[in-house]
């Protein structure tokens, strides 16, 4: 596989009208949600107790989870044009911004983003190349992107495709499966909170919970697991075995992270169900080693952790190659129904709930769309087509530097 393939056509700065430098860089650490999650964001309170001894399971709820630790990044160029990205690391991401990346960014031209990315991964590579770095680089390299797209006054999907895929069908992740149904979505994902730490109640727990996760949307609906690191191998196995009558589409992320071995056996001992893997996994240097194990039957980054837009569609390529498929974690945002768009491999975008009660805030409305019948659909609008209000920003910003 090559390193350095390209993904822009280096013909674009011909055809662009204008010529922009990078004049400025802001970032806003907010909770997208605080309404709905109201214990995400702990910088302005305390951080919960650790309430079990045993290292199983991660904290998904922490301060650098995708909603409390979310990373709004903002490109201001010399001619007043603004780009957005979505990144993470919360307040440690945006301090890696100010202190470090934003001095390698400033003057440079937008339509450089591949080489200004790669030069950024170079200069953080002895203290980063995996976690709140890339977070942040992501955040960067989306801005970069969305400037691309408005610069050449063209939707991104249209920079890399003639063919785009313009109605996107989604699932939805969250427990009211049956909710969801109803509401036209053909395939649901269930969370399983209940790992080795519950023992051999929570195990009863998990496989009452997706039987009647099953029972409530019916056969014709696609239905999956999301486990989130908590079980092993056996456990996975036993799981896997028990729930074939099930008909699962996947089992997600079931066994902690970096044990790409445990992940290879699980792919080739469970023939009845994907095992999916990659939501926490970093570049294409990351999902190489993943797709080198054979670990995955399906690759999941997320395009504002993973490294951005190129970096993204750069290892769906690469995956595509091996017959591997990607969807995308939390595809269901601006920046990822662009990319989805332009996937290889036909798939579906994520997107979480919709919730009964409308508790969904404004900040999470613009940067989740809301699919129709089942479907996202994308429009023309130059870049992602995202613009800010910067008041909006500031009144969902958890912390500033």
């Amino acid at each position: 596989m090559q390193s350095t393939n390209k993904m822009f056509d280096p013909q674009w700065k011909t055809q662009a009208k204008t010529r922009h430098t990078v004049a400025g860089i802001r970032t806003w650490h907010v909770n997208l949600n605080p309404r709905a999650m109201p214990t995400l964001g702990f910088a302005k309170g305390d951080m919960p107790r650790q309430t079990s001894s045993k290292n199983v399971h991660v904290d998904w709820r922490g301060p650098f989870a995708a909603q409390a630790g979310a990373l709004i990044v903002e490109i201001t160029t010399d001619k007043g044009l603004k780009g957005y990205g979505l990144g993470g690391g919360g307040l440690a991401g945006a301090l890696i911004i100010e202190k470090h990346l934003q001095h390698f960014v400033i003057g440079r031209d937008p339509l450089d983003v591949e080489e200004i990315w790669e030069h950024l991964y170079h200069i953080t590579s002895i203290y980063g190349r995996r976690g709140l770095v890339i977070y942040a680089l992501s955040g960067i390299e989306l801005a970069l992107v969305d400037l691309c797209g408005k610069i050449l006054d063209v939707p991104v999907y249209s920079l890399f495709t003639d063919t785009p895929r313009l109605e996107i069908p989604a699932y939805a992740t969250g427990t009211d499966v049956g909710y969801y149904a109803e509401n036209g979505f053909t395939a649901c994902k269930l969370p399983l909170r209940n790992g080795l730490a519950e023992g051999e109640d929570g195990y009863k727990q998990n496989i009452e919970m997706i039987q009647a996760a099953r029972d409530a949307i019916g056969p014709g609906v696609e239905l999956m697991a999301d486990i989130y690191l908590r079980w092993d191998v056996d456990y996975t196995l036993r799981f896997a075995n028990e729930t074939k009558c099930l008909n699962l589409k996947w089992i997600e992320e079931p066994i902690p992270l970096d044990d790409y071995a445990g992940m290879a056996q699980l792919v080739r001992e469970i023939e009845s169900t994907w095992i999916v893997s990659g939501e926490h996994e970093f570049t294409r240097y990351g999902f190489r080693e993943l797709l080198r194990w054979e670990a995955a039957d399906m690759i999941q980054p997320d395009v504002s952790w993973a490294g951005g837009w190129t970096e993204c569609l750069r290892i769906a390529r690469e995956a595509a190659e091996l017959g591997i498929p990607t969807w995308l974690h939390q595809a269901g945002t601006p920046w990822g129904l662009h990319l989805t768009a332009c996937l290889p491999i036909l798939c579906m975008a994520e997107t979480f709930g919709p919730s009964r009660d409308g508790i969904e805030s404004e900040l999470y409305h613009r940067l989740h769309p809301s699919p129709q019948d089942g479907y996202f659909t994308l429009n023309d609008a130059p870049g992602f087509g995202v613009e800010m209000d910067e008041a909006l920003l500031d009144a969902y910003t958890v912390d500033r530097l």
